[in-house]
């Protein structure tokens, strides 16, 4: 009988934790390869729906850890306390082969200075999606690489951020570009929708956090609301978050008096409507990869941005800016986001056919800059080797 391949004879356990909706996705991708290459391993941890699709046991669901600001962040500390407790009590009892942490940085960071202490090298750390150390408090690359056994970054520039700490780093390209696909053609999404295809259609996406869809749905609706008067023939759709009931939704289309169509086929969105208004975040780089001319908005809580203004050193706040170098899109940010700017913006992008047309071919550059597809396959390469180094 011929010798099972090694990897297929030893079964291991890894502890992975995305604590937001776009780590659910790429940590969805991640459990995908892994599985590939060690059959039968069990991973458990803290995911979405998307990651528990693909055989991860939920400790806790990124439903109640996606928490946004410094109010919030203090007022679910003790929830939060419970959580990290409860994945140091697994990780004794399980004693996981490695870790696999997901952005999340101030949780995550902490954690795995916590496994570091406690079990040395016994369990693997490796991180895949750096924070946006880039952007805000750089010394945590040193608390990283003094923690970490290796890093998977998802932007070219990041491998030299690290490259003085002697951390293992690769670059991996990002894994949005396996992702960011519409499931319908645009003749199929218009019909789907009721959409007359002579009509431009604005796609609404709030955000993926109960605190973004609050702050920024009502003055994007009022927007809409205006922007009717002068272009009577605008169509709009919004991306759902997997992650947020409908009610909420609901709620605020009660308060504006409107009725507008909700959709869960956020990357059909994307590709297919004529503008998007784009909470800052992952989402406006999925944006840019299906090549739709965006307007970016983002509004915290007072003390929040207060705190946050004075700690971001970066002239723009959206990724396909970031990418790009320059501000392709407009962005709005904290007061500036209201339904006068929105609607100037948006009216702007649709009126002028010759900006409209540029912005849509400095946008279809954006996978260019993103590497190659396959990323969760190379970092799951990168997790393989960390493993065979041993330590």
């Amino acid at each position: 009988m011929s010798e099972i391949p090694h990897k297929k004879r030893i079964s291991k356990t890894f502890l992975i934790i995305a604590g937001e909706a776009s780590g659910d996705t790429h940590g969805a991708g991640f459990i995908c390869s892994l599985k590939k290459e060690y059959p039968g391993c069990s991973v458990y941890g803290i995911g979405g729906e998307l990651m528990r699709k693909e055989g991860m046991e939920l400790l806790y669901s990124i439903d109640r850890m996606a928490i946004l600001g410094i109010a919030e962040v203090i007022k679910h500390l003790p929830f939060l306390r419970k959580v990290f407790h409860t994945l140091i009590e697994e990780t004794v009892q399980r004693k996981p082969d490695a870790v696999i942490l997901i952005d999340y940085p101030d949780f995550n960071i902490r954690l795995a200075r916590k496994i570091r202490r406690r079990f040395e090298n016994r369990i693997k750390i490796m991180y895949y999606i750096s924070p946006q150390v880039w952007a805000w408090r750089k010394k945590r690359i040193h608390t990283i690489a003094k923690y970490c056994d290796a890093m998977a970054v998802v932007f070219p520039f990041e491998k030299e951020l690290y490259k003085e700490t002697g951390l293992k780093v690769k670059f991996v390209g990002h894994p949005l570009l396996d992702t960011v696909k519409p499931s319908l053609s645009k003749e199929d999404f218009f019909k789907k929708h009721g959409f007359n295809p002579e009509n431009p259609v604005i796609g609404l996406l709030p955000g993926s956090r109960h605190q973004e869809i609050v702050r920024h749905l009502p003055e994007m609706l009022k927007a809409m609301d205006k922007l009717r008067t002068e272009m009577k023939n605008i169509q709009v759709i919004i991306g759902k978050a997997t992650n947020i009931p409908e009610d909420t939704y609901n709620a605020i289309f009660t308060l504006s008096g409107q009725s507008v169509l909700l959709s869960e086929d956020v990357y059909d969105i994307m590709h297919h409507s004529s503008v998007v208004v784009v909470s800052s975040g992952t989402a406006t780089l999925e944006t840019a990869i299906a090549g739709t001319p965006m307007v970016i908005v983002y509004k915290m809580a007072a003390f929040t941005y207060f705190v946050a203004k004075r700690m971001v050193s970066l002239p723009y706040i959206g990724l396909v800016n970031i990418v790009h170098g320059s501000k392709i899109v407009p962005e709005l940010v904290q007061d500036n986001v209201n339904e006068q700017n929105i609607c100037r913006e948006v009216g702007a992008l649709l009126s002028d056919e010759k900006t409209y047309r540029e912005t849509r071919k400095i946008l279809n550059k954006t996978r260019s800059l993103l590497g190659e597809p396959g990323a969760s396959n190379r970092a799951v390469e990168l997790l393989v080797e960390v493993l065979s180094a041993g330590g």
